[in-house]
């Protein structure tokens, strides 16, 4: 089942692949922040960055300018993803991007000064394990900076769902502690919140699907038509705001 919503994942970022710089107007935002913040950690002159999630490259286009010197692996689960970040940054020096599931991640231990992803953690199986894994990737004194998706996420959606009687198929998120806490010793977690303005229910859910975001979590059925006008209903046909709510996890390694 596992490797089924894997596949799901990766097919719907991939269609995405062409529009994501169109609607991805959270995302950028949230790029930039874990940019803002990268941009003043004690990094190497040349620091190997190894990105996760590329998308399109709204990480690597905020960030990469202010670590000129960087030899910059970017990877995502979506080859199109990857196509489109490698088109983007080809007169880069000493950029490469290629296919990677960041969960299971075939490179050498110890071997980056940065390992960074924007909002992509929140599609991994198990992101605590996940975690531990590119923790491994972090060489002595580097540092590992994720982005993920909060606990209040869609709060709105997911009031409405539950007035309706409806088990929301929005993954559950974790809240700042628990994200601390799996990251690890000394890890710093700063919360953010985004509010996604869209004319309707029902375009917020169109807009999701344009990002490719509307997997819902592993093991759920999609919601029968029926059922899902009557939670846009209760949502509002007219106007809906959508709260994202984003974990900015940095954790350095001792030297």
């Amino acid at each position: 089942m596992t490797e089924a919503w894997k596949s799901r994942i990766a097919a719907a970022f991939g269609t995405a692949a062409e529009d994501y710089d169109r609607v991805g107007r959270i995302q950028w935002a949230v790029a930039h922040e874990m940019s803002r913040r990268l941009a003043l950690a004690p990094l190497p002159d040349r620091p190997r960055v190894l990105e996760v999630g590329c998308g399109t490259g709204f990480l690597t286009a905020s960030l990469l300018p202010c670590l000129p010197g960087a030899h910059w692996l970017a990877t995502d689960i979506a080859p199109e993803m990857v196509w489109a970040c490698e088109r983007r940054f080809a007169s880069q020096p000493r950029f490469e991007a290629r296919v990677m599931d960041g969960e299971h991640p075939d490179l050498t231990p110890a071997s980056f000064d940065l390992v960074c992803s924007s909002m992509a953690a929140q599609w991994f199986t198990d992101l605590p394990a996940a975690l531990a894994g590119l923790w491994d990737m972090v060489r002595p004194g580097g540092f590992l900076a994720i982005s993920t998706l909060g606990a209040e996420t869609f709060a709105e959606w997911r009031a409405a769902c539950t007035a309706c009687g409806v088990t929301p198929a929005t993954p559950q998120y974790p809240d700042a502690a628990t994200y601390a806490d799996w990251l690890g010793d000394g890890a710093e977690v700063i919360e953010a919140w985004h509010q996604a303005e869209s004319s309707s229910a029902l375009t917020f859910l169109q807009d999701l699907k344009v990002l490719g975001a509307h997997i819902g979590q592993k093991d759920t059925r999609p919601t029968p038509p029926g059922t899902l006008r009557r939670v846009m209903r209760q949502a509002g046909m007219r106007g809906f705001a959508a709260t994202y709510h984003v974990l900015h996890g940095i954790r350095r390694k001792p030297a």
